[in-house]
């Protein structure tokens, strides 16, 4: 009836799997309301062409998480997906393991539930079975390394963020920048999540994640990229600062760690504007439309969940729309340097990581030159 937080992967040929967080299932199909079905804290979908077929646990009558990690207590510890890649015939994705709070955030201060560690699972492309779920390799959730996860045909990269969105840990709203605006980047041998992943440092890699630096920036509450690596690529969507936002930011790069740069920044309202409703994570198809566009997938809900969406189900599901493709602009080739002291050069930077809604409508590419 609905769901949130879709995770699409490709399995191979035409069929892709749709992960999603929290969702209600009615298998009566009588439900008019949420509250009138089962609540689940992930599902998966399996589309194949045209046709889906909805798999989790429990049974047909009662269905429960698909997921349920290594213990599920439903309100209190659940696992929700996060990044994942099809390699050798499996499928394996991270999982963050979720922590309720002892408490609800107040009016602006986000939701009452915080990442805890984070998990690997192993799955059979073909029935989904699982073949294995554990720790990952660095199961630290500051940040998580598996937040999105995506390849080049060379090394397979692990997006890394904090996923912090109850901000009372940070110190309320007002007490950012807050951790999960900045986004890391790791990296293991293709197709192998197992691995122990090098993190993407100032200057390259290094071993020790301790010398990890954020290779974006940007916002106040969340970064929520989502990079994918689309037709030879490095493209990603982001709903900026997720709930607490009202803008969309796609980006381009012609490398994972970046420079990104900003192609398109709109507004994002809800479906029909409807003022009950807010939208966060923005999520790309991992394929482009038949006119070669971008196709971007915005979960939906209404901000009083209890009193707006329970009764009206539809708020509570996804919205699909098309952004135009885009490519990188050329980097710059490295400025010559002198020993001598009588010479001055130029540096070039692209400023990538700072808009306000004045600039919604800006899509060029600004280079600024520095003595």
């Amino acid at each position: 009836m609905g769901a949130d937080y879709q995770h699409v992967v490709a399995l191979g040929g035409n069929r892709y799997a749709w992960f999603f967080q929290d969702a209600f299932v009615d298998p009566s199909g009588a439900a008019t309301r949420l509250d009138q079905s089962f609540f689940a804290h992930n599902l998966l979908l399996i589309q194949d062409g045209k046709c889906f077929t909805m798999l989790h646990r429990g049974t047909a009558a009662k269905p429960t998480s698909f997921e349920p990690g290594n213990g599920e207590s439903p309100l209190s510890k659940w696992f929700w997906p996060m990044g994942a890649e099809t390699s050798a015939g499996q499928v394996k994705m991270f999982w963050a393991e979720m922590a309720k709070d002892p408490y609800e955030p107040g009016p602006g201060d986000g939701l009452g539930w915080h990442p805890a560690r984070l998990w690997l699972a192993t799955y059979d492309a073909n029935t989904m079975k699982r073949v294995a779920f554990d720790p990952a390799p660095n199961s630290s959730v500051n940040p998580m390394y598996g937040y999105a996860v995506a390849n080049d045909g060379a090394y397979t990269y692990l997006f890394g963020n904090t996923f912090e969105q109850n901000l009372v840990r940070e110190g309320g709203f007002f007490g950012g920048q807050h951790s999960a605006t900045a986004m890391y980047l790791g990296r293991v041998p293709l197709g192998q999540l197992a691995a122990t992943p090098e993190y993407r440092t100032a200057g390259g890699w290094s071993n020790n994640p301790a010398d990890a630096r954020p290779i974006v920036r940007r916002y106040w509450a969340e970064n929520p990229m989502q990079p994918r690596f689309i037709d030879g690529q490095w493209v990603a969507a982001t709903k900026v600062d997720g709930y607490w936002g009202e803008q969309l930011a796609i980006d381009v790069a012609n490398h994972p760690w970046g420079p990104w740069t900003t192609t398109e920044y709109r507004g994002l309202s809800p479906r029909g504007g409807d003022g009950s409703m807010n939208t966060y994570h923005a999520h790309l198809l991992p394929y482009r439309s038949g006119g070669g566009s971008l196709i971007v997938t915005v979960s939906q809900n209404a901000r009083q969940m209890t009193a707006d969406a329970f009764p009206h189900p539809e708020r509570y599901r996804l919205t699909v729309f098309t952004s135009n493709w885009a490519t990188p602009p050329t980097e710059p080739p490295p400025t010559p340097t002198t020993t001598s002291a009588s010479h001055r050069h130029t540096c070039r930077f692209r400023s990538t990581s700072a808009f306000s809604p004045a600039a919604a409508h800006s899509r060029s590419t600004t280079w600024t030159s520095t003595i």
